[in-house]
């Protein structure tokens, strides 16, 4: 990612609505991945609070183990034949496949590579681990004029920011 700061003069912060979801680990399928929103990409440490004897103003916060929060990934409801056999299989028939996750951020800009225009990656972020513990629908309704969005939530053993 371009360590540029946004004072430099001709510095265009990234766009968020341009990015890549790639799933690892299915064999030599490719599974399905467009995706319209993720969320979920933070960690957090956990602490514990450890007052300090004698002195009641003081409150130490010790380290304990850092948490992940889920991945929450949502899109408009479309037949994906492996990504819904993953899910069935690990929710339904408790067989568990974890695979690895990849986001990439992309720029709206592109680079000639081998006849074909890539997106320049701006930054990448991988999932280990991954494997679903959600898989649902939005409330649909007669008086709605929307789209049907599915929703799939994993959980993951930690995430890497790679790039």
């Amino acid at each position: 990612m371009d360590t540029s700061s946004f004072f430099t003069q001709g510095y265009v912060p990234p766009i968020a609505f341009y990015f890549e979801i790639v799933f690892i680990g299915n064999g030599n399928s490719k599974m399905d991945s467009s995706f319209q929103e993720v969320s979920g990409l933070k960690e957090t440490i956990e602490t514990t609070e450890k007052k300090e004897g004698g002195d009641n103003v003081f409150v130490h916060q010790i380290p304990k183990s850092i948490n992940y929060q889920d991945i929450v990934l949502k899109r408009c409801l479309s037949k994906s034949e492996d990504l819904e056999k993953w899910c069935r299989d690990t929710i339904e028939n408790f067989e568990f496949k974890p695979m690895e996750i990849k986001l990439r951020l992309l720029s709206s800009k592109s680079e000639a590579v081998e006849g074909a225009n890539i997106p320049i990656q701006l930054a990448a972020w991988s999932f280990e681990q991954a494997f679903p513990i959600s898989w649902g629908l939005a409330a649909v309704g007669s008086g709605k004029n929307e789209f049907a969005i599915e929703t799939l939530t994993l959980k993951y053993r930690k995430f890497i920011k790679t790039f």
